[in-house]
């Protein structure tokens, strides 16, 4: 079944890639990704599911959409400086996704100081579902 429409993207919303399509296979638990380039379909080959043990693999309910992505990439410019004021995007990537029954757009970008930034658009009404900067640089001394 469809799972998601990935997407890597410029630090001005540009897309760097053609969208890729993953369907997910529940006998064998791979995910199979379609992506369009040069005018032909490739298919990569079935490869692991990045997840957590416990996490289920959900449909994508493309029914829901009322946001689409231009839109969504409007709501994140608007509210960017709200949740993460200290930062300046460079590239990074968009994922249409279902998780916890609920559809959105995913946005992750690495930010100028070593921080991913992501926030989550809901594709019904375009709320902020959730956001979150992780460090990529730890600070302090290291463990031994």
């Amino acid at each position: 079944f469809l799972t998601h429409f990935f997407c890597q993207l410029d630090n001005k919303f540009n897309s760097k890639s053609s969208w890729e399509i993953g369907f997910y296979d529940n006998n064998t638990k791979k995910i199979s990704v379609f992506l369009e380039q040069n005018n032909q379909f490739l298919i990569k080959p079935e490869d692991d599911v990045f997840k957590k043990e416990a996490d289920k693999i959900e449909g994508l309910k493309l029914d829901e959409i009322k946001i689409h992505v231009e839109k969504s990439i409007e709501i994140f410019k608007e509210n960017f400086p709200k949740y993460f004021p200290q930062e300046i995007i460079g590239d990074g990537f968009l994922i249409l996704q279902t998780i916890k029954d609920k559809t959105f757009w995913n946005f992750t970008y690495i930010t100028k100081r070593l921080k991913f930034v992501n926030l989550k658009i809901s594709v019904e009404d375009g709320s902020i579902e959730s956001h979150e900067t992780v460090d990529l640089v730890q600070k302090g001394p290291l463990e031994k």
